[in-house]
């Protein structure tokens, strides 16, 4: 995905460096902010405003078209696994692909 994504606007966590390390595949990715469980729960869930909505939702669309495009299916998309890109601004990027696969391929039973 990151060699598809070359100038980062299809909102995916990037891989920064990968290695072995005791026999354990190690992955370090970007840094970033809080994701959006926490950055609800520090409002006091109280909610935020319709246009911020806007622009979560138009970023999470254009990961979710860009994973379709490669027919991945993310299969753990939760408020949890969005993470805002820096600390009190509107960008985002989706982690956490761990439980991902292909569209063709066989999904956990738990899906």
């Amino acid at each position: 995905m990151k060699a598809d994504d070359p100038e980062d606007k299809k909102n995916v966590v990037k891989i920064v460096e990968s290695f072995v390390f005791r026999k354990h595949l190690i992955l370090t990715f970007e840094m970033l902010s809080i994701n959006l469980y926490d950055f609800i729960k520090l409002n006091n869930f109280l909610g935020v405003s319709e246009g911020l909505v806007r622009r979560f939702a138009i970023q999470i669309l254009v990961t979710l078209h860009f994973l379709r495009e490669k027919n991945i299916v993310h299969c753990d998309m939760k408020p949890e696994n969005i993470l805002l890109r820096k600390e009190n601004k509107s960008g985002i990027k989706i982690i956490d692909f761990g439980s991902s696969t292909y569209e063709n391929e066989q999904f956990y039973t738990y899906i």
